[in-house]
C-alpha cells in the first residue's frame, strides 16, 4: 500500500487545541494525544486523538477515536475523515472495509486520486483484482509524477497475479506491498536470475532499492531493466524512477509547467538596477532613490525526453517591475527571456549540456522603451562523483546590444567561466562556486553645464566594461515538506577596463582630461528567502536582498592631499563621476501559482 497513506490534515481552529496541533506538527504525537484528550470534547479533538494514535502505531485505537469524531455534532470534513478511516482499516487488515472507506472520498476532493490509488491496493489485498485494476485505471488520467508511480506499482502487482508468475516474484510483490522493501528486493533479484530476459523483476528490484534509499543500487537495477524486455507501461515507470534518481535537466522528468506570480516590494536604492548604473553625477544627490514597487511575472517550461540519455528543456519567462515613486519611475524594468537547452548523459555520472537563449529589457512606464537585448550561449560539463556531490564547469558567452542611442554604452560581449561544487545533504543542498567574468560593454559620456566660468563644458567619461573574480555559496534547506529556505551570498572584485575621467573644454577652447583613474569595486551580495507552500498550486515567498558596493570612485571621499585638485591632472574625488560606495536593500513578498 502507498507509504504516504495518512493525510496530515488541517484541523479546525480552536484555542484549546492550539498546543495539541503544534505538538502534532512537530512530530510529538503522544504529547499531542494527551493535550487533545485534555481539551473540551469535540469532533476536532477526537479527530486529532485518532491521528496521533495512528502515528504511534495504534490503528485500532485510532479507528475508535475517528469513529467517535464522526458522530460528534462538529464532525470532521468527510473526505479527509473517510481517507483516514481507510488508512486505519487497511493497517488492521480489513481490506474490504478500507476500500469502501476510500471509495467514499468524493470525486473532485483534493484527496480523491490518492484515495482511488489506496482503494486499488486495498482491493488487491482483498483478492478483488478486477476492482483493483478499475481503481488503477480511474486514478491514472491526470496523475502527478508521484501518483503515476503509485499507479504503476499497483498495476505491477496486478499483472503477475492475473497470470502464472514465478513464486519468487509473487513473494517479492507480497513483501513490497507490506513495506518490507529489503526483503522484496531479495525476492525480485532471485526472480530476475530465474527469468533473465524479463525486465519486470529487475524493475521492481530497483523500485524496492529506491524505497530503501539505496540510490546507487536502484539506478543499477533500473538501468538493467531498460536493457531487457519491458512493456510500454513498465518502461515508462522505469524512466520515472530514473528521473527521480537523476540530476540536471532529467531530474524533473518530462512535462510542461506554467507559473504566474505577483507581489509588492521595496527597493532602497533604485538607481542601482543591476542592468546599468545610471547614477552618473552628484547632481542627483537630492533625488529620492528609494521606492515601493509591484512586480508580476509569468513563466512556462517544457522538459522533453529525446532518448534514454538525451534531454531538453524549452522555457520562457517574463516580468514587469513598476516603481511607485515618480523620481525613479523611469527605472521600472520589463524583462523577457527565452532559452533552449539540451543535456546528454555522455558516460556514467557525466553530463554535458548546451544552452542558447536571448533576453530583452525595457525601461520606463510612461516613456516605455527598449533598454538592452542580448543573445547568449552556455556550455557545461558536470560530474556526479557520488550520490551526494557534483562538480560542474560552465562556460558562457553573450552578445549585448543597447537599444537606441541613449543606451549604446550597454553594447558589447560578455564571457564567463564558473566552477562549482554541490553537496546534497539530505534535507539541505549547498553549492560553492568561483567565477571569472569579462563584461566588455561600452562607455557612457554624460555632459553637463559647468558653473566654472573658465570652463565651457564638462563631460564625464564613464566606462562600464569590467573584468571580475567572484566567489560565492548558496544553500537550500527544506526542514518540512511545505517549508523551504534558501541563502545566497557572493563577493565580487571588479576591475574596470578603461579609465574614468572628466573631460573639460576651457573657455579658450582647449580640451583637457582631468581625474583619470582606473575604477575598482568590491561588491557583496546576500539574499535569503523563505518559501511556504499554501496548497498544491500556491506558494508564498518572502525575499530580502542586500548589495554593498565599495569603490575608489566617490565624490564624497576626502583626498589625502587637498592640493591634488589644483594640479594639472586634477586627480581628486571632487571630480569623480558618481558615488560608488553605496548599499542597496530590497524586500519582496511574492505569491506564486504553478500548474
Amino acid at each position: 500500500m502507498w507509504t504516504g497513506l495518512l493525510l496530515l490534515v488541517a484541523l479546525a481552529a480552536g484555542e484549546p487545541l492550539t498546543d495539541a496541533r503544534e505538538s502534532f506538527a512537530a512530530g510529538r504525537y503522544s504529547e499531542a494525544e494527551q493535550l487533545a484528550l485534555q481539551a473540551p470534547p469535540s469532533g476536532a479533538s477526537l479527530y486529532l486523538v485518532g491521528l496521533a494514535r495512528f502515528r504511534t502505531g495504534r490503528p485500532a485505537e485510532a479507528l475508535e477515536a475517528l469513529d467517535a469524531a464522526g458522530l460528534a455534532p462538529d464532525a470532521p470534513e468527510p473526505d479527509a475523515w473517510n481517507f483516514n478511516r481507510g488508512a486505519c482499516l487497511y493497517a488492521l487488515g480489513r481490506f474490504v472495509e478500507a476500500e469502501e472507506a476510500f471509495a467514499r472520498v468524493r470525486e473532485g476532493a483534493p484527496l480523491a486520486r490518492a484515495a482511488w490509488i489506496n482503494a486499488g491496493f486495498a482491493a488487491f489485498d482483498a483478492g478483488a483484482l478486477d476492482r483493483a485494476s478499475q481503481w488503477a485505471d480511474r486514478a491514472a488520467p491526470g496523475a502527478s509524477k508521484e501518483e503515476a508511480l503509485q499507479v504503476e506499482e499497483l498495476r505491477a502487482l496486478i499483472r503477475p497475479a492475473t497470470n502464472d508468475g514465478d513464486e519468487a516474484y509473487r513473494q517479492g510483490l507480497a513483501s513490497f506491498d507490506a513495506g518490507r522493501f529489503d526483503e522484496a528486493r531479495a525476492h525480485f533479484l532471485r526472480a530476475a536470475t530465474q527469468q533473465p530476459d524479463s525486465g519486470r523483476a529487475r524493475l521492481m528490484a530497483g523500485a524496492s532499492a529506491w524505497r530503501l534509499g539505496s540510490r546507487t543500487a536502484a539506478r543499477e537495477d533500473l538501468t538493467a531493466a531498460l536493457a531487457l524486455t519491458l512493456s510500454p507501461l513498465d518502461r515508462k515507470t522505469a524512466h520515472q524512477y530514473l528521473d527521480l534518481l537523476s540530476y540536471g535537466l532529467r531530474s524533473s522528468g518530462p512535462g510542461v509547467w506554467a507559473s504566474a506570480s505577483v507581489g509588492p516590494g521595496f527597493d532602497s536604492n533604485v538607481l542601482q538596477v543591476g542592468v546599468a548604473a545610471r547614477d552618473v553625477s552628484g547632481a542627483n544627490a537630492d533625488v529620492v532613490t528609494s521606492s515601493a514597487f509591484a512586480e508580476a511575472s509569468v513563466g512556462v517550461i517544457a522538459r522533453l525526453r529525446l532518448s534514454d540519455r538525451l534531454f531538453a528543456a524549452l522555457s520562457y519567462g517574463g516580468s514587469q517591475r513598476a516603481y511607485s515613486e515618480s523620481s525613479v519611475r523611469d527605472y521600472s524594468l520589463q524583462l523577457h527571456r527565452a532559452t533552449a537547452a539540451v543535456e546528454w548523459e555522455a558516460a556514467r555520472r557525466v553530463r554535458v549540456g548546451l544552452l542558447a537563449g536571448g533576453d530583452i529589457f525595457f525601461t520606463g512606464l510612461a516613456d516605455f522603451r527598449g533598454l538592452q537585448a542580448s543573445v547568449n550561449a552556455n556550455a557545461w560539463l558536470a560530474w556526479d562523483e557520488t550520490e551526494h556531490t557534483t562538480t560542474r564547469l560552465d562556460l558562457g558567452a553573450a552578445g549585448k546590444d543597447g537599444l537606441g542611442e541613449e543606451f549604446a554604452y550597454l553594447t558589447g560581449p560578455r564571457l564567463d567561466a564558473t566552477l562549482s561544487q554541490e553537496w546534497r545533504l539530505g534535507i539541505a543542498n549547498v553549492t560553492a562556486w568561483y567565477r571569472y567574468r569579462q563584461d566588455r560593454i561600452g562607455t557612457l559620456e554624460q555632459s553637463f553645464t559647468s558653473e566654472d566660468p573658465t570652463l565651457a563644458s564638462q563631460t564625464y567619461v564613464i566606462p562600464f566594461g569590467f573584468a571580475s573574480h567572484a566567489v560565492g555559496a548558496s544553500g537550500r534547506w527544506r526542514p518540512l515538506p511545505w517549508l523551504t529556505a534558501t541563502l545566497d551570498a557572493d563577493v565580487e572584485w571588479r576591475r574596470y577596463l578603461e579609465e574614468h575621467s572628466l573631460r573639460v573644454v576651457t573657455a579658450g577652447g582647449d580640451t583637457e582630461t582631468w581625474n583619470a583613474r582606473r575604477r575598482h569595486d568590491t561588491r557583496f551580495v546576500l539574499s535569503p528567502t523563505v518559501s511556504t507552500r499554501l496548497s498544491t498550486r500556491l506558494r508564498l515567498t518572502a525575499r530580502y536582498e542586500l548589495l554593498v558596493n565599495r569603490s575608489n570612485i566617490d565624490t564624497r571621499l576626502a583626498d589625502d592631499d587637498a592640493a591634488a585638485c589644483e594640479g594639472s591632472a586634477h586627480l581628486c574625488h571632487a571630480y569623480d563621476a558618481t558615488n560608488g560606495n553605496y548599499e542597496k536593500h530590497g524586500v519582496m513578498l511574492q505569491l506564486e501559482a504553478v500548474w
